[in-house]
């Protein structure tokens, strides 16, 4: 059962189906990590909502499908992740928190799909599409991208907004694994630009690769302290003990829920 399409063709999420889900992808993300923490290279409070968003990250994990949703909820904006056809089949139940099917079978069946999914590219939305196709190794760098993403710029008919984000999931200095977001800088895809969709798809990836290469530098340095908490998650064992004793007045001093 699928939500209901408007005259255009747009289902929209359902709500009740999207608070559950994003208690629930919140809830799944704070037991598996420290915490997710998020970044941006821009404003995200000072878009203009009348513009259209695409959103596009790179893909090496099962959690980047997660994270985009709640991002762009986090955002403010309703959210729209493209995901293959036959594993939307298999988990239908996200068809009601707006996840969108593209058959990747065959050429004709993905641009249908890709056309279609133009109805949710319209002001207050976040669509998103994560344009490596399928998951990729950590260390491959997101630059040879399929052409989806630039085949909804060049078929959007509007000006459109435009926002790579790059996903991380290092070990640091904390019992479990962080998650890291950094949403980079947005730009826009204006009617009548470039109709090449080999050199937008190009672009493309230069821009997310290079969000990319910037969240790894700072991870590199473990320069972390400009994330702010996305996902509280859950402590080191070390941290707990630390806590329970600062509580009982056994340790002085302000309370670090990181390791150093």
């Amino acid at each position: 059962m699928t939500p209901p399409a408007g005259d255009d063709g747009y289902r929209p999420p359902r709500p009740l189906a999207s608070w559950a889900f994003g208690r629930y992808f919140r809830n799944l993300a704070a037991k598996q990590f420290t915490s997710v923490r998020l970044d941006s290279l821009g404003d995200p409070a000072g878009w203009d909502r009348e513009v259209p968003t695409l959103f596009m990250g790179n893909h090496t994990t099962w959690w980047d499908g997660i994270l985009a949703w709640l991002l762009v909820v986090e955002l403010g904006l309703q959210p729209h992740v493209l995901m293959e056809a036959v594993n939307l089949e298999r988990y239908a139940a996200f068809k009601w928190i707006g996840t969108i099917p593209v058959r990747r079978d065959s050429l004709r069946g993905a641009y249908e799909d890709l056309q279609r999914a133009l109805t949710y590219l319209r002001p207050g939305t976040g669509l998103w599409i994560f344009p490596q196709g399928h998951r990729k190794p950590v260390l491959q760098r997101p630059v040879a991208l399929e052409r989806g993403a630039a085949q909804l710029a060049l078929s959007a008919g509007r000006r459109i907004r435009i926002v790579p984000v790059a996903f991380r999931y290092p070990f640091l200095s904390e019992q479990l694994p962080e998650g890291f977001v950094l949403v980079g800088e947005p730009w826009f895809h204006e009617p009548g630009g470039t109709a090449d969709r080999r050199a937008l798809s190009e672009q493309f990836g230069e821009r997310l690769a290079a969000t990319v290469d910037a969240l790894d530098a700072r991870l590199a340095r473990e320069d972390v302290a400009g994330f702010r908490p996305f996902i509280a998650g859950r402590l080191s064992i070390n941290k707990r003990m630390d806590l329970v004793r600062h509580r009982l007045g056994l340790l002085r001093g302000d309370f670090e829920e990181r390791n150093g």
